[in-house]
């Protein structure tokens, strides 16, 4: 006969999903992808801090006063509001994406982050929690990131903050 169904007293264990949990140097990959194109988002304030208009000014060089040519107020206040622009941006963009399945760095190594309790994709909010916890992960020589080497579910501290796995997809 088949199993009793199970019943409202019987605690429910956690999710574990038929794929394979993702390596280290899968996800190391994909942070390294997503941080590339997050550099692009920012580029255009770096363009114009290096292009856009200068002045002549004093500067110094090894302890010599000379004429430099120096970004203008204009230009340093633009270059500053298009570069945090950017980052904001792109912060916005990557919540939303890997809330949505995959970021780009995700999509290149074939892996997904989802919830460790139900398997199913997190929302933005908590894809921007678990990136301020990634903070900790990184305080103390980056242990946090190394915990997954020897972690059963590969989880780094980051990812058990926000209660979160990260599989093959």
């Amino acid at each position: 006969p088949p199993p009793p169904p199970p019943s409202w007293n019987q605690q429910q264990t956690a999710y574990q999903p038929a794929v394979a949990y993702a390596g280290f140097g899968a996800r190391l990959v994909a942070v390294i992808i997503d941080g590339i194109v997050g550099a692009l988002f920012s580029a255009v304030g770096l363009i114009v801090f290096f292009a856009g208009p200068k002045e002549i000014g004093t500067c110094t060089v090894n302890g010599e006063t000379r004429l430099c040519n120096l970004p203008t107020a204009a230009t340093f206040g633009l270059a500053i509001l298009l570069w945090a622009v950017g980052g904001l941006a792109y912060i916005v963009i990557y919540c939303r994406k890997v809330a949505a399945g995959q970021s780009w760095g995700h999509k290149a190594m074939g892996i997904r982050i989802i919830d460790a309790n139900t398997g199913s994709t997190i929302s933005a909010g908590r894809v921007f929690g678990r990136q301020l916890a990634r903070i900790v992960s990184g305080c103390v020589c980056y242990l946090g990131y190394l915990w997954m080497l020897w972690d059963g579910r590969k989880q780094t501290w980051h990812d058990k903050i926000v209660g979160t796995v990260v599989v093959k997809a």
